[in-house]
């Protein structure tokens, strides 16, 4: 007979202990959990809270895990399902009257038994030691992992990062230290050393992680802070070649905008897709659970595009709360982020999310005791009720397709008491 949903769950469980070796080799810790919870939200795009996580491994769920959960765990270890994980790890016993052992005389069954165990004993017992030695992750961690980051500047960017580690209690194939959520800003280290610096050209609050070969072994938090608001423009995530605007003046006429002028002095082509950042980076000392962003926003009519949108972010010290709006007609790209909790337009109703982007928009998150509530234009568009603690916020960024502008820009405490505001007016 085949293993029954609780098995096969705890056999996942099992492969993920040891792909990213928990616990040091021992029982998993909260810490685990919460690189685990990390990893998947940015290698997946998939969110599992760390409370959901915790109830898992405390095998505390009445009916199982939702099918979206144990996708998204068994996609960690490269299955595309978790049928596929069932199919691929499937173990049946054959009943006891089909063996050939039904047929052999009772007194004979103890010695047959006997000599079949011990080679069998031998097999387990060299796999244990091998396990041991080299987990099925490739990795083996003997004691403490050290990671540790200083800045070269208090604000402003570029800014140089000196990561200090100690990887003498692991063995790996590969060691990187990875800037932020984004793969491509991941260099290769050498274990046999103990500073590697790296250069952050955008601030915000990025979480730097250690790596060993593809399985991450320790987070770090490194906050650039920035001198104001700050603009990048890429043409690809992947490129790190892009067109910052850090030494012109961007604002005009009380609007945050980058006019066409300054696209054709910096000799942007146009003819391309590109998408532009515009961050403030600072600790606004308010929490997460209790906040208010007002904003009111429009992407630039600057290039041509069939789904034009624009991403107003929260930037907590756990994570992101964001709103991506879309042309009306295009809500299959329509996103929400608030808390643990995202939603897509893929598999969600998000019509409330398609707008006239190039028209300006107001869009406030309202959040109070971890209840978050969108709003589209003084119209309540979304809620939802999270449960993790992200900490305080650490920036407020836009992201938009093409240029976009921004009007005003206020963050208010549970109070009402206005904690950060500028409407651009100089």
């Amino acid at each position: 007979m085949s293993l029954s949903e609780a098995e096969y769950i705890e056999l996942c469980k099992k492969q993920l202990e040891e792909k990213f070796s928990f616990g040091n080799g021992n029982s998993h810790t909260q810490k685990d959990l919460e690189l685990l919870s990390n990893y998947i939200e940015d290698e997946k795009g998939v969110s599992i809270s760390l409370s959901t996580l915790k109830r898992l491994w405390k095998n505390e769920f009445k009916q199982g895990p939702q099918l979206a959960t144990l996708n998204a765990l068994v996609g960690v270890l490269d299955y595309e399902n978790w049928q596929h994980f069932k199919l691929q790890n499937k173990i049946t016993n054959q009943a006891v009257h089909s063996s050939p052992m039904a047929k052999i005389k009772p007194k004979y069954k103890l010695n047959i038994v006997l000599w079949s165990i011990i080679p069998l004993l031998a097999i387990l017992i060299f796999a244990y030691l091998q396990k041991n030695e080299r987990p099925k992750s490739g990795i083996a961690t003997n004691g403490p992992v050290s990671f540790d980051v200083d800045k070269t500047l208090f604000s402003g960017v570029p800014n140089t990062a000196i990561f200090s580690y100690d990887l003498s209690n692991v063995v790996a194939d590969s060691f990187f230290i990875q800037q932020s959520w984004n793969r491509w800003r991941r260099e290769k280290i050498d274990p046999s050393k103990s500073k590697f610096s790296s250069i952050y050209y955008e601030s915000g609050f990025h979480r730097a992680k250690l790596i060993a070969n593809d399985s991450i072994i320790a987070n770090r938090n490194v906050h650039v802070l920035s001198d104001g608001w700050e603009s990048h423009l890429y043409y690809d995530e992947t490129d790190r070649r892009f067109i910052d605007f850090n030494d012109e003046n961007f604002i005009e006429n009380g609007i945050l905008h980058i006019p066409v002028e300054l696209l054709s002095a910096k000799q942007v082509d146009r003819t391309r897709d590109f998408y532009t950042t515009i961050r403030n980076s600072k600790a606004y000392g308010i929490s997460s659970n209790y906040f208010q962003l007002k904003t009111k926003v429009k992407v630039d009519q600057v290039s041509e595009s069939n789904c034009p949108w624009l991403i107003v972010q929260v930037v907590t010290e756990k994570h992101i709360f964001y709103v991506k709006l879309v042309r009306k007609g295009c809500e299959m790209n329509a996103a929400y982020k608030l808390g643990e909790i995202v939603k897509k337009g893929k598999d969600n109703d998000l019509s409330r999310l398609g707008q006239s982007v190039y028209d300006w928009q107001e869009i406030i998150i309202n959040v109070q005791d971890r209840h978050a509530e969108i709003s589209i234009n003084g119209i309540p568009a979304y809620s939802e009720i999270y449960h993790e603690d992200f900490g305080e916020i650490m920036s407020l960024s836009y992201l938009f397709d093409g240029t976009g502008s921004i009007d005003y820009v206020v963050l208010s405490d549970p109070n009402g008491e206005t904690v950060f505001e500028d409407d651009f007016n100089e």
